[in-house]
């Protein structure tokens, strides 16, 4: 593992798989990132994908062979002037992946990059999820937009995803979703990306999607989504879709972290009326 201080925030970032954001605290937060077993993997057809933990960046659509393309292999890892980047080389999709973070005051900058080769005219989109541990709170905002008579937002399922579910429920302006065991469990919103929020042990993390390839978003437009299963919550960010071949699909993400004493101040912090 390289370790990385960027301001005020602490990371591990893997040099034998990824690429991937492995550890994550600020000050003397406990671990924020979720830390998995070997136990956790998805085997397809074309192998097993390892989860690890932490953040890792995938291909959208959800495509078996594309997006669980194995990363275990060796990553270059470098800082330079304030900025952790690491690439990894081609993975078994021909994909090359790159993340990059730097600090801006009491944020993370994360940038992910996927490029593809010339003549690939596969569409795809980067996906940069972040994984935590059970026993959290995941609040995922929709738009206020007004827009008249008109609709103004979407709500995304999956197949397993049940609407009874105890563990979700709906406050103004958000879907919230305890993270704890239970059958999978995932919702997406749009049209528009949402700062996505944890809150755990008194510490709530937060992530905003501030650029993306312009393109059509996957999964009915969520560029939003939360997904709890597997022993783990994740809060993930969709970019648009391009031709790997032309030109890189590209997602920016600020990440920030502080202390937050309970879910109307998260709610607050996400939805833009406070700060943690």
């Amino acid at each position: 593992m390289t370790e990385v201080e960027l301001g005020s925030y602490q990371l591990e970032i893997a040099n034998d798989f990824g690429p991937r954001i492995v550890s994550l605290r600020r000050d003397d937060s406990p671990p924020l990132l979720a830390q998995l077993d070997s136990g956790h993997v998805i085997d397809h057809p074309g192998g097993v994908y390892r989860f690890h933990g932490g953040h890792r960046l995938w291909a959208a659509p959800e495509i078996a062979e594309i997006t669980y393309a194995g990363d275990d292999h060796l990553c270059e890892v470098s800082v330079e002037n304030g900025t952790a980047s690491v690439t990894a080389p081609p993975d078994g999709a021909g994909l090359t992946k790159t993340m990059k973070v730097s600090c801006r005051g009491d944020d993370l900058i994360v940038e992910h990059r996927i490029e593809g080769t010339p003549g690939d005219d596969r569409e795809l989109a980067a996906w940069a999820i972040t994984q935590f541990p059970l026993g959290g709170l995941a609040l995922l905002p929709m738009t206020s937009d007004d827009t008249g008579p008109r609709p103004n937002r979407t709500v995304v399922l999956w197949p397993y995803t049940s609407l009874d579910d105890p563990r979700l429920r709906f406050d103004t302006g958000a879907a919230l979703i305890t993270a704890s065991d239970g059958p999978p469990l995932k919702l997406g919103v749009g049209p528009v990306a949402q700062r996505l929020g944890y809150l755990r042990e008194g510490w709530l993390f937060t992530k905003e999607a501030v650029f993306t390839s312009e393109g059509a978003v996957p999964d009915f437009g969520a560029r939003s989504q939360v997904y709890v299963g597997q022993g783990f919550c994740e809060l993930e960010c969709i970019g648009g879709l391009v031709a790997i071949g032309d030109r890189p699909a590209r997602i920016s993400e600020i990440w920030t972290a502080g202390t937050c004493p309970d879910e109307g101040a998260a709610l607050d912090a996400i939805l833009g009326s406070g700060d943690i």
